[in-house]
């Protein structure tokens, strides 16, 4: 049996803030999803550079203040007024290089549960340091776009019919909240083109459906998943993995996209998932919430 992951437990976040204009849209959602979380304590963070930090020195000594005073005020101004939640909260400024260094080693300092950071546009088709914390990172991650909705009503897990991917279904069903909750897993296949001269296409598709019905079947009862989870296939054609993902999570007005860091192919934790690797290398319009 996969270990459970639930957030309905007691949690501990870390919420990376950067001093642009996903500070702001970071701080209202945590504000929402304390009302969803049991948050036991906020780690706002931000991470300074050193390269920038000695840089700029010189100009702001002589007026006897420094970098980090500047930053300190402004996040504060920032929190206040945009952090709404009641939990109890901790500021953190650190000078280093490697930010994903420093949220990785403060996730193992203060047992954090979650790590939340922003989505920006303008790293859309990178997806570097996504994937530097899904590497690094003892927690999960959550990446929040710029338009992320403030709601957690339909959750869409992607799965490869492997354990780990299982571990997404417990994280998933303690996040939607009240009986309008929906749950769905969604399996995207594909049958070579190659292979359709050689045999009846239709014959093909149909045995698929029944056999990927089958499997899910199968797949619940092993790990346990609750029944009203909602299963879809769909072939990805000439589209790629994630592509179908956010084409599905868009058209389904889904509120979140949660998956395993890892699929069923991986054989140590270095690697991430060739599924969750296309997504963090992809821009989307909503939450990705990715499990260890």
């Amino acid at each position: 049996m996969t270990k459970k992951i639930r957030l309905d437990n007691e949690l501990n976040l870390i919420v990376a803030l950067d001093l642009t204009r996903m500070d702001p849209i970071l701080l209202k959602y945590v504000s929402f999803l304390s009302t969803i979380w049991k948050v036991k304590h906020l780690y706002f963070v931000h991470n300074i550079k050193q390269s920038k930090l000695y840089n700029l020195y010189e100009d702001f000594l002589k007026d006897c203040i420094t970098i980090e005073d500047i930053v300190e005020r402004e996040l504060e101004r920032s929190i206040e007024e945009n952090y709404n939640g009641k939990s109890s909260y901790t500021l953190i400024i650190t000078t280093d290089d490697y930010t994903e260094s420093i949220l990785g080693h403060l996730s193992k300092e203060y047992r954090i549960d979650v790590v939340i950071t922003g989505n920006k546009d303008e790293l859309q088709g990178t997806g570097a340091v996504p994937q530097k914390l899904v590497r690094m990172l003892n927690a999960n991650l959550l990446l929040v776009p710029e338009d992320a909705k403030h709601r957690l009503q339909k959750v869409l897990v992607p799965i490869d019919f492997s354990s780990d991917s299982a571990k997404a279904f417990s994280a998933a069903e303690s996040l939607v909240t009240g009986d309008n909750g929906e749950i769905q897993a969604l399996h995207v296949y594909n049958i070579p083109s190659f292979y359709f001269p050689y045999i009846d296409t239709e014959e093909a598709k149909d045995k698929t459906k029944a056999h990927l019905h089958s499997r899910f079947q199968q797949y619940r009862k092993k790990y346990r998943l609750p029944e009203n989870i909602n299963f879809k296939h769909i072939d990805r054609e000439d589209f790629s993995v994630g592509e179908v993902i956010e084409q599905q999570a868009e058209k389904g007005e889904f509120d979140i996209i949660l998956l395993s860091a890892r699929g069923g192919n991986n054989i140590t934790s270095l690697f991430i998932g060739s599924i969750t690797n296309d997504l963090l290398l992809r821009n989307r319009n909503m939450p990705l919430l990715v499990v260890k």
